[in-house]
């Protein structure tokens, strides 16, 4: 070999080197930010006894602020590292709130703030960040509740960040749902493949409020399977009964109607889902889904009811409304088919990985089921103004034809 052709091809192998070198480089960056939490400094300014409940992962526990300027608390990571982002999850009421780092001149100033939008928020940080802090937006001074606070270091935004759209403006998709847990316990896989794996507007309406450890367990739930438009709520009472006609003297039916009739009009639904008439179990709010659901199809496209919200949205004439277990027009979904948005899991498997988000729940008897009495994979076309389902294994068929 001729020394020019030696030095060629030493080239040619340092070239390789270096593009596997930038390639190694490149795949280590792209690895998704580690929760280092556990190995941060962290100075409280107020709240102090209670300051550790914001990093005890769990939701019915928080970090209780006072008043003032002093609703902060200093962040220090550890030698040889940096922060990427934050997350803070609040107890029961959603708070604006944001990080702050030094300038040159030392002083605290703003790095990104939130409106208080969203029980979950995420924020990013600027590289190289060592040293910040973690609390009141600009211009507010209230106590808050922290349920949690978790802090990233380098690398991508992990996926379980949580960075909510607000509620749609146009769903493709409206479920209507009674508590939280029954958007997968009875609705299966659908949240995966819809939200998740096609990418459509999944607009979850849950008529119960319940408490501020559950609502946390939703957004943990919805994000696992792909929803990003932050959960609508109604202002109903957590109430048990074994009828409709019960139910409906714990919640005024006139006012039950007149909140899902609104969120019709307001989400324009290509596509309503509901639960059971029987409640699944019986449950007497899962049968005032189904039976608003029912109704207010047909409301909300009348606007002489509840003339305020079609006034407000105008009407709409939803396309198709599908309930759980009804008995007509029957349409068996599907749940085992691998996902390409979730590595090749099924809508089956990212239904019980959410599930699993509703730590509260885990000691019931209630499971993921697409089997038995109260199969999630069976639904009853109730309505539709685009034909019959032929095909019979999609939500959406006849939608956009």
């Amino acid at each position: 070999m001729s020394a020019k052709s030696w030095y060629r091809h030493l080239g040619l192998f340092a070239a390789m080197v270096l593009i596997a070198a930038l390639f190694c480089f490149t795949a280590a960056a792209a690895e998704p930010a580690a929760d280092i939490t556990s190995s941060c400094k962290f100075n409280a300014a107020s709240g102090r006894k209670s300051f550790n409940a914001c990093k005890d992962r769990n939701y019915k526990t928080y970090w209780k602020t006072s008043n003032g300027d002093k609703g902060y608390v200093e962040v220090t990571v550890p030698d040889g590292q940096s922060a990427s982002g934050v997350m803070v999850q609040w107890y029961e009421h959603p708070h604006a709130w944001g990080v702050q780092v030094k300038d040159e001149s030392g002083s605290w100033t703003d790095a990104g703030h939130t409106e208080g939008n969203y029980l979950a928020e995420y924020l990013p940080l600027p590289e190289g960040t060592t040293v910040f802090r973690v609390g009141n937006a600009p211009g507010e001074r209230r106590h808050f509740n922290m349920a949690e606070l978790r802090i990233y270091g380098p690398g991508e935004t992990p996926p379980e960040a949580q960075q909510w759209q607000p509620c749609a403006e146009k769903a493709d998709l409206m479920l209507l749902v009674a508590h939280q847990d029954d958007e997968v316990l009875w609705f299966g896989g659908t949240l995966p493949r819809y939200a998740g794996e096609e990418k459509k507007i999944c607009q979850v309406c849950m008529m119960v409020p319940s408490m501020p450890y559950r609502r946390l367990e939703l957004l943990d739930c919805l994000w696992t399977c792909g929803v990003r438009n932050y959960p609508a709520y109604g202002s109903f009472k957590d109430a048990f009964s074994y009828s409709l006609s019960k139910q409906y003297k714990h919640w005024s039916k006139n006012h039950v109607y007149e909140v899902v009739t609104e969120w019709i009009r307001r989400f324009q639904p290509d596509v309503l889902l509901a639960h059971d008439l029987q409640g699944e179990y019986g449950h007497g709010a899962h049968r005032v889904c189904g039976d608003a659901a029912m109704h207010c199809v047909e409301y909300a496209a009348n606007e002489s009811k509840f003339p305020k919200s079609a006034k407000k949205y105008g009407t709409w004439d939803t396309p198709k409304c599908y309930l759980h277990l009804w008995k007509e027009n029957v349409i068996d979904m599907d749940w085992r088919q691998p996902l390409e948005a979730f590595g090749g899991k099924t809508s089956f498997e990212v239904a019980e990985d959410g599930f699993r988000c509703h730590i509260s729940q885990q000691t019931t008897d209630y499971h993921v089921e697409d089997w038995g009495p109260w199969d999630n994979s069976l639904f009853g076309l109730y309505r539709t103004t685009v034909g019959p389902d032929e095909a019979k294994n999609d939500f959406f068929e006849n939608i956009g034809n």
